[in-house]
């Protein structure tokens, strides 16, 4: 196993396992509903019944919290697939070609970067209003600028590669040296690159969705736990205390198994896909 290979994955394994055991077990042990309500129970504290307590509405955090963590890893894989396939299709193509359509693209690319991503995400969460639809888009939106020009900068080097040129010298296409010899090459560094992306990319959908401008109720994500914590602070602190530990702690083991991942691939230590 690549990841396996260097101590920062194998670390980045024992920090994924540490997290994703203890879920699966309660999801499996304590089918509870996340939205079921118990007055009796607001405000509860850590118990066998409700192992992390309830919140104000007597919900069990437990149970939302799995499922929280469950909404906002897909949203963040959702969105990073979308800036991914769209950095490919533009920067790619445009670095690949140049020209024209180069400085287009780098153009745009540079406006938007010139936003902090969170700040850009703020605005288009604004503009698109609440959802899950809309936050897939608005986070898809705020990576794309890093992620086009980190395609562009692969497909730019890879095109004055000594083989490709060869290939082209040997009368081969435009399509076939795409296929044979750039996608093969870009595949590695763009997933790893994506990879390192979806803690950041986490964090930012939980900081959208606790200022209100992404996930709503009655669906649940690790940003409106952190939105009804800070509510609830005073009561009953272990409520964001649970859902900022684990946003950490999934950012962390996300990123020393992407690292892991790198060092695998590229033995020397080249920091080649690093945001």
């Amino acid at each position: 196993m690549i990841v396996a290979r260097s101590l920062t994955g194998r670390a980045g394994l024992l920090l994924a396992a540490a997290l994703a055991v203890p879920l699966a077990l309660a999801a499996l042990l304590l089918p509870l509903d996340p939205s079921a309500m118990d007055l009796g129970q607001a405000w509860a504290g850590p118990s066998a019944a409700h192992p992390l307590g309830c919140d104000g509405l007597g919900r069990d955090v437990a149970a939302r919290l799995i499922a929280g963590t469950g909404t906002s890893f897909a949203i963040a894989g959702l969105a990073l697939a979308l800036a991914v396939g769209l950095g490919v299709a533009s920067g790619g193509v445009a670095g690949w070609i140049g020209g024209r359509t180069d400085a287009a693209v780098l153009r745009l690319a540079d406006l938007l970067h010139g936003f902090p991503e969170l700040s850009l995400a703020i605005v288009a969460a604004a503009l698109l209003g609440p959802g899950t639809e809309a936050m897939v888009l608005t986070l898809a939106l705020a990576a794309w600028p890093s992620q086009v020009r980190w395609c562009r900068a692969l497909a730019l080097s890879n095109r004055t590669a000594e083989h490709v040129r060869a290939s082209a010298a040997l009368g081969a296409g435009p399509l076939h040296t795409v296929r044979r010899h750039l996608l093969p090459a870009v595949a590695g560094p763009v997933a790893i690159r994506a990879a390192l992306s979806i803690g950041p990319v986490m964090v930012a959908e939980a900081t959208l969705s606790g200022l209100g401008l992404g996930i709503q109720e009655p669906a649940v994500s690790l940003g409106t736990l952190i939105r009804d914590g800070l509510a609830d602070l005073r009561d009953a602190p272990h409520l964001i205390a649970a859902t900022t530990v684990t946003v950490a702690a999934i950012a962390l083991a996300v990123n020393l198994l992407a690292e892991g991942l790198r060092e695998g691939l590229d033995p020397r230590g080249t920091p080649f896909c690093r945001p």
